[in-house]
């Protein structure tokens, strides 16, 4: 190879990944967006309308609407999932469960804002639940965005409207959204992103579908058990509001079925740490509208966590694009 086709090479190669972390970049940005939009829609359609009943409707419509994109790229391949690609979807879909069935249910007693905030925590949680469990080491770049978001989430979380119980749920949904998005960066390659979308999809619904009757005999239930699990026993549905289902059905084609299929795409070019501080952008969206459609309310330091958490995400993608050149430089180079 001479030294001038070598160069042209080089270039294309460079472009071509810079072109697709800043197309990564920027659809998870979009759903960040999404995401952070939902909170108040969720907190207002479930205040009188079981929570179970609501995610299954939610991830049901989800589910019909990936199916044909599944079942078109299944009908390419000429090959039905393998056991491997269940277990994937499956395992991560049960992480997913947890995440929404808490954060739904902290937000009938914390406000939206608040709550986005909390669960904004997975920014954090991310890289060193990596670091302990997959030995993933943590980057400066990461290390420096992290430590902005968290200075950010911090601020964000003087806004009023929270209670402990509440509080508590968010956390945990928290740790639930990491594992999720740690269990999808280690998805395989060769696994249909399509189908892994829809089997997370699926898994909720069935999941949420299941625990919908059973928590509802919760209610009339005297067992310490029973007592301790109160807070979550909604009675089955007796009417679907249409309030309700325009919210499910917005929640479930945006929200989750284009959601997942980002994720999944994106994070085979982005690294679970990056991911996580551009969904950190979920906090100040979250925010933003609950002072927007629900008169809740943002102090001046809340608007300086939200200037951090944007200066965190920032600095990690641009990093990310600077630490992309060199590493494609070294492959090349290798390669050649």
């Amino acid at each position: 190879m001479t030294t001038k086709t070598f160069r042209t090479t080089l270039m294309l190669r460079l472009r071509q990944r810079k072109r697709e972390r800043w197309l990564a970049d920027g659809a998870l940005l979009s759903v960040a967006a999404i995401w952070g939009s939902t909170f108040f829609m969720i907190k207002d359609a479930t205040q009188t309308f079981p929570v179970l009943a609501f995610l299954t409707l939610r991830f049901t419509i989800a589910a019909l609407f990936l199916l044909p994109f599944a079942l078109i790229a299944m009908r390419r391949r000429g090959a039905l999932p393998t056991r491997r690609e269940w277990a994937w979807g499956i395992g991560a879909g049960v992480l997913f469960t947890a995440g929404y069935i808490f954060q739904t249910f902290a937000l009938r007693t914390v406000d939206a804002g608040r709550a986005g905030f909390i669960t904004g925590l997975y920014v954090i949680f991310v890289p060193f639940l990596g670091l302990v469990v997959l030995r993933q080491p943590i980057e400066r770049r990461v290390l420096l965005g992290g430590s902005l978001a968290l200075v950010g989430m911090v601020l964000l979380g003087y806004a009023p409207g929270g209670t402990l119980l509440g509080d508590l749920l968010a956390i945990i949904c928290a740790f639930a959204y990491a594992a999720h998005i740690l269990a999808i960066g280690k998805m395989p390659r060769s696994a249909d992103w399509r189908f892994l979308a829809l089997a997370q999809a699926l898994t909720v619904a069935v999941l949420c579908g299941i625990l919908l009757p059973i928590m509802a005999a919760v209610r009339g239930c005297d067992a310490e058990l029973c007592t301790a699990l109160a807070p979550f026993a909604d009675p089955l549905p007796v009417a679907l509001p249409i309030k309700v289902l325009l919210v499910a059905i917005f929640t479930g084609l945006l929200a989750t079925a284009f959601g997942l299929m980002v994720q999944v795409w994106a994070q085979r070019i982005l690294p679970p740490s990056d991911a996580a501080l551009i969904f950190a952008l979920e906090s100040p969206f979250a925010v933003l509208f609950g002072v927007l459609f629900l008169d809740e309310v943002l102090t001046l330091l809340g608007l300086a966590g939200c200037t951090l958490i944007f200066a965190g995400t920032l600095s990690v993608t641009v990093g990310g694009q600077q630490a992309l050149a060199t590493d494609q430089s070294l492959e090349v180079v290798a390669s050649d």
